[in-house]
């Protein structure tokens, strides 16, 4: 594949301006740093090569869609292919923040999660990820608020496993 310059070419620039942002997004879903860098990289060489059907102000949106269904498609193959205990390797960092972090967005659907990473890691207005998501504002919106109340109860439940009465 040549060499593109991202400065000149604006689906190249929408790739390096947002990899870090998409890394994030693929590592909530992965768990795995190298599997999260392969999702972002296949991201962006999908973009590339669907260059012609792919307007410019369209792009972020393409790669975070791509980069959610890639994540996703990653886990299937790996449900399929596990079998007996997950492999030691694949554990997370000792940090008890990121921990119950993550461990509080697996407890939300993929679309449900990838709205919330969307409006508070991303910081993107809601209309925005209506966009993004393919879906009605309303829908939107109904998924964040029924998102946050089971994000609350798993929060309030740890909370009362570590301190109780």
């Amino acid at each position: 594949m040549p060499h593109v310059d991202p400065t000149a070419d604006p689906l190249a620039r929408a790739v390096t301006e947002n990899a870090g942002r998409l890394y994030r997004l693929a590592y909530s879903y992965l768990k795995n740093e190298q599997d999260a860098m392969d999702v972002v990289q296949e991201a962006a060489c999908r973009l590339l090569k669907n260059r012609g059907s792919v307007a410019p102000d369209r792009a972020f949106a393409w790669l975070w869609r791509v980069t959610v269904n890639a994540s996703l498609d990653l886990l299937r193959r790996r449900r399929r292919e596990s079998v007996g205990l997950p492999d030691a390797a694949e554990g997370r960092e000792d940090s008890y923040q990121r921990l119950y972090l993550l461990d509080a967005l697996q407890q939300l659907d993929e679309k449900s999660r990838a709205i919330v990473i969307l409006r508070f890691f991303e910081d993107k207005p809601l209309a925005e990820i209506a966009g993004i998501m393919g879906m009605n504002l309303s829908t939107v919106k109904g998924r964040l608020y029924a998102s946050l109340r089971v994000l609350r109860r798993y929060f309030e439940d740890r909370e009362a496993e570590e301190w109780p009465d």
